[in-house]
């Protein structure tokens, strides 16, 4: 009750202070996240929450009696419905690789996944044609596809008569969209240049992220209670 009566006011306050285009990540633990989540909801409107992110911020805990506690929580709400965003990409780990672009192109001499070019169930329509024998509803236009064939980018059904897929490159992957479960990022260690002594101190690589995800070039970012020590 008193960590509530102590912050929700500040929550108000830093509602009020935040651009339209703003948003708010309120860091916390399994302690009270749950509580501040209702606050939160009523202060920005549940319809402005965003996301509970995970944070794996280790990754071990010695706690004998019940399972160890090795995350925290990244309550992220917009302040509307303009709010800033830029989507991050991580590097594809390899099992992902392994997976996804499970084909050779020995023209290339270099693997690649197969997209889909079938426009049938997307909202929206597509472009009905034969192309090759294949009628159907297409993702692109035909001159689109003849443009793919003749860079040899089709991928064609071994079997014959089968709509063709999009070959993507493993060096045209860009990467992968970054979800809400954070386990690349570590807690800052005894030893690291990065430590000031305080007690709640986040990693910069951490608001590195947060910062580039929800603000643009000279954007001005406030932390409210100066409670990453950074």
């Amino acid at each position: 009750a008193s960590y509530l009566a102590m912050i929700t006011p500040r929550l108000i306050l830093m509602r009020e202070l935040l651009a339209d285009t703003g948003s708010i990540y309120v860091h916390l633990d399994w302690h009270v996240g749950h509580y501040v989540k209702l606050v939160m909801d009523e202060v920005f409107g549940k319809e402005n929450f965003l996301n509970e992110i995970i944070w794996r911020r280790s990754f071990g805990h010695s706690d004998s009696d019940k399972f160890g506690n090795i995350h925290d929580t990244l309550l992220f709400y917009g302040k509307s419905r303009q709010r800033d965003w830029n989507q991050l990409l991580l590097p594809a780990e390899k099992d992902y690789v392994d997976t996804f672009f499970d084909q050779y192109d020995p023209v290339r001499d270099e693997r690649y996944q197969r997209l889909s070019l079938s426009a049938g169930g997307l909202s929206g329509g597509g472009y009905e044609y034969e192309y090759k024998g294949v009628k159907t509803l297409w993702r692109c236009p035909i001159e689109t596809l003849k443009r793919h064939d003749d860079e040899g980018r089709l991928h064609w059904p071994k079997k014959g008569g089968g709509v063709p897929r999009l070959k993507k490159y493993e060096s045209e992957h860009r990467g992968v969209p970054l979800q809400d479960l954070w386990t690349d990022i570590s807690k800052i260690h005894n030893h690291s240049d990065e430590l000031v002594g305080y007690t709640t101190q986040k990693p910069s690589a951490l608001l590195e992220r947060i910062i580039k995800s929800s603000s643009k070039e000279n954007s001005l970012v406030a932390d409210f209670v100066g409670g990453s020590g950074t």
